[in-house]
């Protein structure tokens, strides 16, 4: 964009702000069963959880304790915050919730009892009506507990001896039960010649994990113990290693006009980096974790390079090399252990270090199995803890297979259930990256502005759409050679470059794009960077008369588009964003104004004008809570005047990004034939249970307004027509959450 049309994005202030009173409510039917039926069933189920309570117990690891463990099953339509009150009042405690139906529970024995009582009650005299909200008690059995992933491991690998896993505790335990449980548990693996891989720890919620290598026919039995929640084979971090490579020379000259020290921060948590001493100013700081022994930096050098020049194969013919951020060094690699449970540690001790210099950490590692989505994955879940905790964001690699070398077209490798995201991807606060080819090459499966035959794709936890964004890289032959092209080259260390592929190399790519949409947000805001990046986003594919279906399959595959901040940064004469901060709670609406211009309500055709919404929120998140992991989202609409003047609903009929419980609430209209004025989007809170009626849940929201035929100045008529009601944002300050 020239400098003469970049234009500074205006701020909506919260006098442009409409509150409505909101009451929350709630409608209870009679289900219409026979109790006596019904009864009869739960009664049952009560008697097998006894039974096996028995026959279990001996050696369990909560044998000495006051405590029962089982599963609730509610009916079709019913969730389990919607009965949490009853569930409670009844005496049972909900740990973890499976999905909205299903629950772990757990009561004291003698609470138990008093259950087995009151439902007799029910089966036998139709009363405690609620318990016709109730589908079923049972076992919560081991076979349940077991990873998918492990089963198959297991089954597979019939021959192995021993298998290193790691065991999460049923959380919401109190810390004495669970601090006598982890210590019988870890005893239970001496007796069976397992060996502890370390001392117990504890997610950030406080739920223990024991990790241990154990013989691989106990597995059934230590998931048999009722202190545990589930258990999967570790998994470690792995970077795709490089092949083919064809290193070159260059020249490294750093444009002299840059101010270095202005430019915003990114931490690179990877391998290291190793710049040549002309560009070592970027990266001011080096610094690496505890009981980390270090790794070559071949990686972390190559996806520094990414973050600081975004695609630098563009800027070779150039005299010199124009940089757009600096980069931490943050080196997390070890040479030998990279689990998750030491990941972990090493990247929580780098947030600790420099959150308070950046709000961007880029993470370019996943483990190398798909997630299976059932359940969020140990890491996706600490990410998501301390962006919530530090008001940062991850920027994630979605995850690279090998698929290429064994299929034939890219709808094969797409359809291949491999091919899905792989842990850490699938946290929900952060920004998951997936990789389109930029260039055609006669021999890859994969041709320009498709995805990359080495990228995973969609869905995410509980069929979120994953990756949130894409960026432009490289493409790979079934000999997994690269072939060069401006979006293959990298840095490598201490100078020159090569090629190479991977979604480690996109992810960095927009972390640098966020980092420079941060830094021209009012307070470097990042919630607010990261609405403004998915806003300008470009597709690449039609949406015109595309299906719900197509829409969804096409958001698991490119999520909301590739990343354009050269878009996103600035508004322009034909294209001015609104924006705004704020917060929302369950009993209050918000209807935020935004302008249309008198020349563009006259403008002659059909769809001349685009408006587009994005709202991000930043919602509170349980693990425990299974598929109600996030527990809130903000729903937006948008209003328009039509050519009465009258206030109408506008929002299109299908879009891939308006989906309940997401992050994000993200779509684009076209109108034509309507009033100028001021226009709404309407913003509402929806809440899952633990969240009070007083609870603010912060958003970050951007409106755009495109002039489609590229005639009007609408920016100068914008701010001729409202008259210093919405102030450019380098003018603005606001409160930093």
């Amino acid at each position: 964009m020239d400098n003469d049309n970049q234009k500074q994005h205006l701020w909506i202030p919260f006098e442009e702000v409409q509150e409505i009173p909101k009451k929350p409510m709630k409608i209870t039917e009679e289900r219409g069963i026979d109790h006596s039926e019904h009864g009869s069933k739960l009664s049952q189920g009560l008697l097998d959880i006894m039974s096996a309570y028995e026959k279990f117990k001996a050696g369990d690891s909560l044998s000495d304790e006051d405590i029962m463990v089982f599963k609730l099953v509610l009916p079709e339509g019913e969730t389990v915050a919607g009965q949490q009150k009853f569930i409670e009042d009844e005496g049972m405690k909900i740990n973890a919730v499976k999905d909205s139906r299903h629950a772990i529970v757990t009561s004291s024995k003698s609470m138990f009892d008093r259950l087995r009582g009151r439902v007799g009650t029910y089966k036998d005299q139709n009363k405690l009506k609620g318990y016709q909200y109730i589908e079923g008690f049972e076992r919560y059995t081991g076979d349940e507990k077991q990873a998918s992933s492990l089963k198959r491991y297991l089954d597979q690998h019939k021959e192995d001896f021993s298998i290193d896993i790691q065991m999460m505790f049923i959380p919401h335990l109190s810390k004495e039960i669970q601090l006598k449980a982890v210590t019988k548990l870890g005893e239970k693996i001496r007796r069976i010649e397992g060996k502890l891989q370390r001392e117990p720890y504890e997610l950030s919620d406080g739920t223990a994990v024991i990790r241990a290598l154990v013989p691989m026919s106990s597995i059934s039995d230590l998931a048999d113990d009722a202190a545990v929640y589930r258990i999967e084979q570790t998994a470690f971090f792995q970077i795709m290693t490089p092949s083919g490579l064809s290193p070159f020379s260059g020249a490294f000259k750093i444009d002299p006009t840059i101010d270095i020290d202005s430019l915003p921060t990114v931490a690179v948590l990877d391998t290291g980096v190793d710049f040549p001493v002309q560009l070592e100013e970027l990266v001011p700081i080096h610094w690496e974790a505890t009981n980390c022994n270090g790794h070559e930096h071949y990686h972390g050098t190559g996806v520094a390079s990414k973050v600081i020049f975004s695609h630098i194969g563009l800027q070779l013919t150039n005299e010199y090399l124009v940089p757009r951020a600096k980069v931490i060094d943050c080196k997390i690699y070890d040479q030998h252990n990279n689990s998750v449970d030491a990941m972990i540690e090493r990247i929580r001790e780098a947030v600790e270090n420099f959150s308070s210099i950046t709000s961007i950490f880029n993470l370019s590692s996943n483990i190398q199995r798909p997630i299976e989505g059932d359940e969020l994955s140990i890491m996706g879940y600490e990410l998501d803890v301390l962006m919530s905790k530090f008001k940062i964001k991850f920027v994630i690699s979605a995850g690279n297979h090998e698929l290429v070398t064994c299929c034939s077209t890219l709808e094969e490798i797409l359809e291949d259930d491999d091919a899905r995201i792989a842990e850490p991807a699938d946290a929900m606060l952060g920004i998951t990256v997936g990789s389109v080819v930029g260039a055609n090459h006669a021999q890859s499966v994969s041709k320009l502005n498709e995805v990359a035959p080495y990228s995973r794709i969609g869905p995410g936890f509980a069929g979120f759409y994953k990756p949130d964004l894409v960026a432009f890289g490289a493409t790979q032959y079934s000999d997994k050679s690269i072939p060069r092209d401006p979006f293959s080259i990298i840095l490598s260390p201490g100078g020159g470059f090569l090629s190479d592929c991977g979604t480690s190399y996109t992810a960095p790519v927009v972390a640098g794009d966020l980092a420079e949409l941060s830094s021209i947000v009012p307070d470097n805001d990042v919630l607010l960077a990261q609405a403004l990046l998915y806003n300008g986003t470009q597709q690449l594919w039609s949406t015109k008369k595309i299906s719900k279906e197509e829409a969804e399959y096409i958001g698991n595959l490119y999520g909301r588009g590739i990343s354009a901040p050269h878009i996103s940064k600035y508004s322009s004469p034909h294209r001015v964003s609104f924006l705004r901060t704020g917060s929302l709670n369950r009993l209050t609406k918000q209807r935020v104004k935004f302008h249309v211009p008198t020349v563009q309500a006259q403008a002659s055709g059909n769809n001349t004008t685009r408006v587009t919404i994005t709202c991000i929120t930043d919602p509170p998140i349980d693990k425990t809570k299974g598929s109600d992991y996030l527990g809130a989202y903000v729903r937006a609409s948008v209003h328009k005047l039509d050519k009465n003047g009258k206030n109408v609903g506008a929002n299109p009929k299908v879009s891939d990004n308006m989906n309940k419980w997401d992050t994000c609430y993200h779509f684009s209209n076209t109108f034509s034939g309507f009033s100028a004025g001021s226009w709404e989007v309407w913003l509402e809170l929806f809440t899952r249970w633990g969240i009070e009626n007083d609870d603010e849940i912060p958003y970050a929201l951007v409106v755009t307004v495109e002039d489609l035929t590229q005639t009007n100045n609408i920016y100068s008529e914008i701010i001729r027509e409202t008259a210093g009601r919405f102030q450019p944002i380098n003018n603005v300050r606001i409160k930093v959450r």
